[in-house]
């Protein structure tokens, strides 16, 4: 008699009590699938606000100061900026390479002034990967800047208005540059204060008085090998003898540690919610069923059944309601999601974020939550089968 065999004809047979723990079981994970779909829709769109809307890119070089240097103050000289950038442009997998200057200052036009915090980039007609970035550069126009939409309001700016510049410079008398408005756009989420005006790099280069570079921010054709990427550029600086470091937009973004950390606090808090719901409806369900099936036990025990093989079959019931269990839920998941994001697109329901939909199954923590309930189940039922295993064969038949 062989305790799988067993334990198999009793989850085909299908007992209620033993269907409605593995609907439970399957809603649970359906549950906690969506929501860390959810979670992995909201990071797709902070990654496309970071590396693109914010013009961060995938990976950022930037040079190493030296002990003591204020890190605002951090940048390649001309000639090592020659040196880095020919070293980007020999790499493969580099999409698009991006010197970058910040600049900050106050901003005066006819009527108003305010600060602002802008950005030198190359002018050059931006290629598919950024034409969806906000802010558009007119080639060959060095003085052309673009403005967001609520500084723009502020300065009571519009296309072809002429603005003055005053950037400030260490050690040196503050830098005053006409220039014109080529380019009114709407700052992405938080991007606000950070990315008041573009510009282009040899303006900032000016206004701060200045042939250097602050960093050279890099765009992947793969954005899956970042870190495979980052360490091989990492040791073409090193074997040049570039001081340099690369960190990842992810390092960079501040939008995303906090998101980040309060959605990995948020989900281990669900996980853990959903997991106790799974191991106490196995354990009770394993329970009731060994003690109405303790005539079968023992019965079976009198046949000449070992106590481990009553162990193993109660076992295998248990890891047989989980493994169902998964299954509806992965196809449940999968099912509501391509709901939620079908109705969601032909509705037109904006997004928090663009380049994301509204759900984006996260097959790592789909995986990671099967192996989790496979052994949340296991432990659930080692009690309820060891105390039918150990039970007395006269009791069970007497009762």
């Amino acid at each position: 008699m062989s305790p799988y065999r067993l334990a198999l004809r009793t989850l085909v047979l299908g007992r209620p009590r033993s269907v409605l723990a593995t609907l439970l079981i399957a809603a649970s994970l359906c549950v906690l699938d969506l929501f860390a779909g959810s979670i992995a829709s909201t990071r797709a769109g902070i990654a496309y606000q970071a590396v693109i809307v914010e013009r961060m890119g995938h990976l950022t070089v930037l040079p190493v100061a030296a002990p003591g240097a204020p890190r605002e103050l951090r940048r390649f000289s001309a000639d090592e900026a020659g040196r880095v950038r020919a070293l980007l442009d020999g790499m493969k997998g580099i999409a698009l390479v991006a010197p970058q200057v910040s600049v900050s200052g106050i901003a005066a036009s006819a009527e108003h002034s305010a600060t602002f915090a802008g950005l030198g980039v190359p002018d050059a007609a931006a290629p598919g990967l950024l034409q969806a970035a906000p802010g558009k550069l007119q080639a060959g126009n060095g003085n052309g800047v673009a403005i967001s939409q609520a500084k723009a309001a502020a300065l009571a700016l519009r296309v072809g208005s002429a603005l003055t510049l005053t950037a400030a410079v260490p050690d040196a008398a503050p830098r005053r540059v006409v220039a014109q408005v080529v380019d009114v756009y709407a700052a992405g989420a938080g991007d606000e204060q950070a990315r008041s005006m573009l510009m282009p790099l040899a303006l900032a280069q000016d206004l701060l008085d200045t042939d250097s570079v602050e960093r050279f921010v890099v765009f992947l054709s793969d954005a899956a090998l970042m870190e495979q990427q980052r360490g091989a550029l990492a040791g073409t600086l090193r074997k040049a003898g570039v001081h340099a470091e690369v960190r990842t937009w992810q390092e960079l973004s501040l939008a995303y540690m906090r998101a980040r950390s309060a959605s990995d606090l948020a989900f281990d808090s669900i996980a853990g919610m959903v997991f106790a719901v799974i191991a106490a409806s196995i354990a009770a369900t394993m329970s009731i069923n060994a003690l109405e099936r303790r005539r079968e036990v023992a019965t079976l025990r009198a046949l000449g059944m070992r106590s481990h093989s009553v162990f193993l079959m109660l076992v295998t019931e248990a890891l047989g309601m989980a493994m169902m269990g998964v299954a509806a839920s992965l196809v449940g998941s999968g099912v509501i999601a391509w709901v939620i994001n079908r109705v969601s697109l032909a509705d037109g329901a904006p997004h928090a974020l663009p380049g994301a939909l509204p759900v984006e199954l996260d097959v790592n923590r789909m995986m990671m939550a099967v192996v989790a309930v496979l052994a949340v189940a296991l432990m659930a039922a080692l009690v309820p089968a060891f105390k039918a295993a150990r039970a007395h064969v006269a009791a069970g038949l007497g009762g």
